[in-house]
Parts: structure tokens; C-alpha cells; sequence
């Protein structure tokens, strides 16, 4: 007569079964085809934390694998939240389908300490067709992308303008004082790879140095931000200050030029912050090494402005483009040197009224 076997003799025969199982399932990998879960990834193969090279090459691996079209080929978590112009969307979507390529107007950001890569440059989609700007934020932890922000803002190709052979211009997005323009991103100013000891200041006071610049411009008090003396700033492509071709908004009172002064008379103008209310701004990364910080503002457009009244110039009209509720997503990269701003690189590009950036705390 057989023998009862033990209690743990039958528990160890069981998991001894279940897992050949496991281990003899062939898994179709990626064919869509097949039923049968596969296993949980395995951990990542290093777990040492990602210094300003890796986080740089993270951001060249994204670009590969968007080239690519497939998110596939880069390492991003299980749980990786995505979005594109504040919206939530899934990895493999979006600019994912049209992405043709990366330009030469490149800047890198690095901030090792917290994980997190920046990156703001041109690109093209539909074959080269439509240009466009990207502001990026990755953030990396374990060796994988568990957070991707990306700000995109695209020329717009208004009825005989070329390019794609068709109107992009729909009902969100008005004509504006200074769109985008390919041919202000040929090549980034060199500041903005430089690093220099003598003139670095702490992530704690870069920070302070941006969150001024946002207070001057609601205040209308360009005296209380920290400009160095030969700041300058670029919206879109286009020089923002000191430039005496800019455009000129109201026809009426031509000799104002909205981007013709410099950073600190442009807020006490008054002109933008009549027009616009900031809200919910963020810094995306800071790069102490390089003192350099890249982040995101929200520009609140009532459309219930119709005339500013503008020191020693009198009352500008408003063009009729902006009396109308809208947005702006406005990311903004800051060089600072010795606690002052040195140059301001932005983009501006508009979206429905209140919106979210997508990531509200």
C-alpha cells in the first residue's frame, strides 16, 4: 500500500509544477496575437543614480525611439505618466505618429539630484513639412523614464502659406504678435552651454531669480527683477527686447513697438500683464551647473481688455485677436548669472481658456 507523502513534500512537488509551467508558456512578444500574459519586466539592470551625462543620453534615447515611432525601444516605467500640451496621453500617441525629426537647435538640461532632464528644441514633423519647438521634461529614476512633460508649439500655416498644402491655423489658435518662426532656431546662443563657477549661484537662488521675474510682470515693476545689464529676451523665435522692427500692435500709434525696450521696460509698460494673468508657474528643471532654468507659466488672455494705456505712449489698442478667452502654455528657458538674468528663451502657444498643465499637485 502507497505511502502518504508529507504535508511540505506535497507543497514543494505543487510549486515545483506551477513553475515549469510558467517557464514553458512561449509568449508572442508584440504581435497583438497572442492571449497569454507575459511576465512582469524585470528590474532594471542598474539602480545607481543617473549623473548629467546618462540624463542627457535619456534624452537623445527618447528622441531615437520617437524617431522610431515606437516607445518600444526606450526604457520607460510601467507606470509612466505622459503628456503633451497638458493633456494626458499614452506613449505611442500624439506627436508619436508624426514625428519626423530633431534640428539643430538643441539645449540640454541636466539636474541629477532630483532625476530630471530638460531639453528645448526644433523638430519637424510630416516629412519636414511643419516645424516645430519642443520644451521637454523627462523625469529618470532606477534607469527608467517614469514622468514625460513636452511642451510643443508648431508654425502656423495659414491659407497659401505652403507647407503642408493646408490650413493648421483652426479656431484655437488666433494669429498672434509674434508666431513661431523657423528661421529665428538655427542655432542656440552659446550661454546657454556654458558653465562658469565664478559666476554660479544655488538652486535655491535661481529658483528665487525666475519667481521675481514672474512677480515684476504681474506688478508691472520690472525694478524688482533681478535683470543683468545686457538681459535680453526671445519669444517664438523672435527678439522680445530692444527690437525696434518688432510689431507694431496698434496701427494708430506706430512709434509703439511692443519689443522694443528692454526686459526691465517691457514689464513696466504694462502692456502683457494688462492683458494677461499668470497662474500655476513651475520650474520643469533646474540646472545649477549651468544656471540655467527651464519652466512652465500659464497665461490667463480674458479677452475683455480692449485698450492699455502705456506710459508716455497713451492708449494702445488691442487687436482684435486677443479679445477673445484663451490661454497661453508659455514655457520659458531663464540663463542666470550671478543671480541675474541674463537672456530668456520662451514659447507661447495658446489652448482653451482655465486649462491645466497636466500636472496640478
Amino acid at each position: 500500500m502507497p505511502k502518504t507523502l508529507p504535508h511540505r513534500a506535497l507543497l514543494a512537488i505543487l510549486f515545483v509544477a506551477i513553475s515549469g509551467i510558467a517557464l514553458a508558456v512561449a509568449v508572442s512578444a508584440g504581435d497583438g496575437k497572442s492571449s497569454v500574459l507575459q511576465a512582469p519586466p524585470s528590474p532594471p539592470a542598474r539602480s545607481s543614480p543617473c549623473n548629467r551625462d546618462c540624463l542627457r543620453s535619456f534624452v537623445d534615447k527618447y528622441f531615437d525611439a520617437l524617431s522610431s515611432r515606437c516607445p518600444c525601444s526606450i526604457a520607460l516605467a510601467p507606470g509612466v505618466k505622459y503628456t503633451e500640451n497638458g493633456q494626458l496621453v499614452k506613449p505611442g500617441e500624439g506627436i508619436w505618429k508624426t514625428f519626423t525629426g530633431r534640428g539643430k537647435y538643441r539645449v540640454y538640461l541636466a539636474d541629477p539630484a532630483n532625476g530630471e532632464a530638460g531639453y528645448y528644441g526644433d523638430f519637424s514633423e510630416f516629412k519636414g513639412t511643419l516645424f516645430g519647438v519642443m520644451a521637454l521634461r523627462l523625469k529618470v529614476q532606477d534607469q527608467r523614464i517614469v514622468e514625460v512633460e513636452a511642451i510643443v508649439a508648431r508654425e502656423q500655416l495659414r491659407p497659401g502659406s505652403g507647407g503642408l498644402g493646408a490650413n493648421t491655423a483652426g479656431v484655437m489658435t488666433p494669429r498672434m504678435i509674434d508666431e513661431l518662426k523657423p528661421s529665428g532656431f538655427v542655432s542656440p546662443d552659446t550661454l546657454f552651454s556654458t558653465s562658469d563657477a565664478a559666476k554660479r549661484t544655488t538652486r535655491e537662488q535661481l529658483i528665487a531669480t525666475t519667481d521675481r521675474y514672474f512677480e515684476g510682470f504681474n506688478e508691472t515693476r520690472g525694478s524688482i527683477v533681478p535683470f543683468a545689464e545686457r538681459c535680453s529676451r526671445r519669444e517664438n523665435g523672435i527678439a522680445a527686447t530692444d527690437n525696434p522692427d518688432g510689431p507694431a500692435v496698434d496701427p494708430a500709434q506706430p512709434s509703439f513697438r511692443v519689443f522694443s525696450q528692454s526686459c526691465r521696460q517691457e514689464l513696466e509698460t504694462g502692456f502683457f500683464s494688462a492683458l494677461m494673468k499668470v497662474r500655476d508657474v513651475r520650474q520643469l528643471v533646474v540646472d545649477a551647473e549651468h544656471g540655467l532654468v527651464l519652466n512652465l507659466a500659464l497665461f490667463d488672455n480674458e479677452g475683455d481688455v480692449k485698450s492699455v494705456s502705456v506710459p508716455g505712449v497713451g492708449g494702445v489698442s488691442v487687436p482684435s485677436e486677443f479679445l477673445r478667452p484663451i490661454t497661453y502654455l508659455v514655457p520659458q528657458l531663464f540663463k542666470i548669472e550671478n543671480g541675474k538674468i541674463r537672456k530668456i528663451e520662451g514659447l507661447a502657444w495658446p489652448v482653451p481658456y482655465g486649462m491645466s498643465s497636466g500636472w496640478d499637485k
